[in-house]
C-alpha cells in the first residue's frame, strides 16, 4: 500500500513533492481514461462564482456538469462569444403541438401607481379536458418557460390530466424566458422581482384566465372559435411546482385558500437560509465511499497547503499539477475543484434525462486512472522524493482498505485519479481565454452588465434579497466531512451580490420574508410533498432531517428512496409498463390525490347548492 500521509508537520512538503512527481509524470498520467471519456464540461461565464447550484429540474437531454457549475440557478449551456447565457432549450414537440400564449399580466399588484402590464407567456394542453375537468398549472420557477414543456407532452401535466379530464398548464415565472416586465435586467427594472409579486401573478392568473380554443393545439376542434371559461374558484385549480417552484406551489395555497383547491409541492425549499452548507450532506452520506472517503482527505489535504500562504511556491505547484497555474484566485482555484459536485443533482431515474457526470467523477477518484501500475513502476525513482507510508512491496494494491484507513493518508491512486478528471474536463476548456477569464470571479465590469441577455441575473437578485442558499463549506466543528475546501465561505459566495447590485441589495438576504409563510411546517389538507431521499436540497424541504414531521399530516407527505431533485415531474407515456418501481408508485399516488381532492370540490360545491 503507497501513500502519503497529512499528519506530520512537512505535511505541504510531502504534497508538493507529490505534486511534482504528478506533473513531471504528466505524461504518464492517462488523460483519456475511459471512465471520463464521454464527458463533458461546458464552461460557465467568467463573471459568475460557482457554488449555488441548480434549484429547477433538470429535464433537458445531454446533461452536463456545466449545468450546475454556474452560480446562477437558471442557467444551462453558456455562449462565451456573447458574453452572456443561452439556456439549453428543451425540445420542443416537432409539430409545434404547444403554442406560445401571452396573458396581460399587471407590472405590479401592490404598487398602484405602477399601472402598466406586461406579456406573461404559457402553454397549455387541452387534449384531455372534458367539463368538470381541473385546471393543473405548473409553475415555470427560475427558468424559460420553454424548459418545462416536456411535462405537458409526458410529465406531470400529462400524468395528472390524463385521468382528470383535466387541461394542464405551464405558466413562465415574471423576468424569465421572454416574460420581462421592462427592457433591461438593471437593479431598477428588478424592483419588482420577487416572490409575493410572482404569488401574486398565478392568483391574477387562476381569476382572469379565458381559453381560446382555435389555435391548432387545442382538441376542441380547431376552427370552432371556443371560448372557455376556467376561472377560479368556479374551477378546481391544481398547482404543481418543483425546487423554488415547489416551494411557491405549498405557499400559493396557504394565501389562497380559495383560488387553489390543492397543490403539489416536489422537492419544496420551503425554507429559506442564507448559509446553506447542508446542500452537501445528502452527497456525502449516499454517494458511493469510494470516492467520498478519499475526497474528504484530499480537500484536507489542499486546504493545509492553502492555509500556510508564506509558502507560496508550494500553492503555486498545488495549482500547476491540476494545470490551473494561471488561476490568481486561490478560492476561485478550489470553488472549481469542487464543481463535480454539481453533476450530483443531474441524476435522473430516467437516463434519457438523467446525467452520468458523477458517475464518471467517483469512478475517476476511485479508480485512481490505472495508478497502481504508474506507482509500482515509479516507486523506486520517487519513493526518495517523498515519505511514503506504510508502504510494502508484497502489496499487490495500493489503494487502502477499510480497515487501514485513518484521518490523514491518502491513496495516490485516488489523487492521481482527481487529477486527471479536473485537468480532462475543466482545466483545458478555456479556448482561447485566460484562465482568470474562465474560471475568475473578480470581474467587476463583467458583474455590471445588465442587458436582457444576461440571465443570471434574475435568479440571483431573488438569492441576493430573500432566498439565500449560498452553499458554503461546512463550518469548523464539522471539519472532518468537509467535501469542499474551508475557503469557500459566505463572503466569498455572496460577493456577486455586492458585485452586480451593489446597495440595492441588504447585506444578507432578507430569507425572514421567505419562512413567514409557514417554513417547514406549512402544511394543509389539501398540500402534498415529495422529495427524494437523496437529494442535495433535502435540508431545504419538510422532510429535513431538521425537521419531524407531524404524524396527523403526514398522509400527503411521500420519500421517493434513492431520489434526487423533482423526480416526480418527468414521467414516460406509460406509467404501469415503463416506469420503475418507485417512479410509478408516487405517480399513481399523486394521481389518487388529485382525484380526492376534485372529488371533495365538487362534493363542498353540491353542498353549498343546497
Amino acid at each position: 500500500m503507497e501513500v502519503f500521509s497529512t499528519h506530520s508537520s512537512s505535511s505541504s512538503l510531502k504534497l508538493l513533492l507529490v505534486s511534482i512527481l504528478i506533473f513531471q509524470l504528466g505524461h504518464v498520467i492517462s488523460l483519456e481514461q475511459s471512465s471520463t471519456s464521454s464527458f463533458e464540461f461546458h464552461l460557465k461565464p467568467a463573471f459568475l462564482p460557482l457554488g449555488l447550484y441548480n434549484l429547477r429540474k433538470q429535464q433537458h437531454e445531454n446533461h452536463r456538469i456545466g449545468d450546475l457549475a454556474a452560480y446562477t440557478t437558471n442557467l444551462n449551456e453558456f455562449d462565451r462569444t456573447k458574453g452572456g447565457v443561452q439556456i439549453n432549450k428543451a425540445v420542443n414537440d416537432e409539430n409545434g403541438r404547444f403554442q406560445e400564449q401571452v396573458f396581460e399580466q399587471l407590472i405590479s399588484h401592490f404598487n398602484k401607481s405602477e399601472t402598466g402590464k406586461f406579456s406573461q407567456r404559457y402553454w397549455y394542453d387541452d387534449t384531455f379536458y372534458k367539463p368538470g375537468g381541473p385546471v393543473i398549472v405548473l409553475d415555470g420557477g427560475e427558468t424559460s418557460g420553454e424548459d418545462r414543456l416536456p411535462f405537458l407532452r409526458t410529465g406531470i401535466l400529462n400524468v395528472l390530466a390524463r385521468v382528470t379530464n383535466g387541461i394542464g398548464i405551464v405558466l413562465e415565472h415574471r423576468y424569465y424566458g421572454k416574460s420581462h416586465p421592462f427592457k433591461d435586467l438593471s437593479v431598477e427594472s428588478l424592483r419588482y422581482l420577487n416572490t409575493l409579486e410572482s404569488l401574486e401573478d398565478s392568483a391574477y392568473f387562476a381569476k382572469n384566465l379565458v381559453l381560446n380554443l382555435n389555435d391548432k393545439n387545442s382538441s376542441q376542434g380547431g376552427n370552432n372559435q371556443s371560448v372557455l371559461n376556467l376561472t377560479a374558484p368556479a374551477t378546481p385549480w391544481i398547482y404543481y411546482g418543483g425546487s423554488y417552484a415547489g416551494a411557491k406551489a405549498a405557499f400559493m395555497i396557504k394565501l389562497y385558500p380559495d383560488l387553489i383547491w390543492g397543490s403539489i409541492a416536489s422537492s419544496a425549499v420551503v425554507h429559506a437560509q442564507v448559509d446553506f452548507w447542508q446542500y452537501y450532506e445528502p452527497i456525502r452520506k449516499s454517494a458511493p465511499s469510494k470516492c467520498i472517503k478519499p475526497l474528504i482527505k484530499i480537500t484536507k489535504s489542499i486546504d493545509q497547503i492553502l492555509s500556510n500562504k508564506k509558502d507560496q511556491e508550494s500553492i503555486r505547484s498545488l495549482k500547476n499539477v491540476f494545470q490551473l497555474g494561471n488561476l490568481t484566485d486561490n478560492v476561485d482555484f478550489v470553488n472549481i475543484l469542487s464543481s463535480p459536485l454539481g453533476s450530483w443533482q443531474l441524476r435522473n431515474w430516467d437516463p434519457e434525462v438523467g446525467s452520468q457526470a458523477f458517475e464518471h467523477f467517483c469512478d475517476a477518484l476511485a479508480s485512481g486512472s490505472n495508478a497502481n501500475d504508474l506507482v509500482f513502476e515509479s516507486r523506486e525513482k520517487y519513493s526518495s522524493l517523498f515519505p511514503i507510508e506504510g508502504f510494502e512491496d508484497e502489496k499487490e494494491d495500493i489503494n487502502i482498505k477499510e480497515d487501514e484507513e485513518d484521518e490523514y493518508s491518502i491513496a495516490l491512486p485516488s489523487l492521481i485519479g482527481y487529477i486527471n478528471f479536473i485537468r480532462e474536463n475543466i482545466s483545458n476548456q478555456c479556448n482561447g481565454m485566460t484562465q482568470d477569464q474562465c474560471f475568475g470571479t473578480n470581474d467587476l465590469e463583467s458583474y455590471q452588465k445588465d442587458d436582457i441577455s444576461q440571465t443570471w441575473r434574475p435568479w440571483m437578485w431573488q438569492v441576493c434579497t430573500e432566498w439565500g442558499f449560498f452553499q458554503n463549506s461546512p463550518p469548523e466543528e464539522f471539519e472532518s466531512i468537509r467535501l469542499i475546501s474551508k475557503f469557500i465561505d459566505l463572503h466569498y459566495n455572496s460577493k456577486i451580490c455586492r458585485l452586480a447590485f451593489g446597495k440595492s441589495v441588504p447585506n444578507l438576504p432578507k430569507v425572514e420574508q421567505i419562512n413567514k409563510y409557514g417554513d417547514f411546517g406549512l402544511n394543509h389538507s389539501r398540500l402534498a410533498y415529495i422529495d427524494g431521499s437523496d437529494d442535495p436540497w433535502l435540508y431545504a424541504t419538510p422532510h429535513s432531517p431538521l425537521h419531524k414531521i407531524n404524524k396527523k399530516s403526514s398522509k400527503n407527505y411521500w420519500l421517493i428512496k434513492g431520489g434526487v431533485h423533482h423526480w416526480d415531474e418527468n414521467g414516460l407515456t406509460e406509467i404501469d409498463a415503463e416506469e420503475p418501481p418507485e417512479i410509478k408508485k408516487i405517480h399513481l399516488k399523486e394521481i389518487e390525490w388529485v382525484k380526492s381532492w376534485i372529488k371533495e370540490f365538487y362534493s363542498q360545491k353540491e353542498v353549498k347548492k343546497k
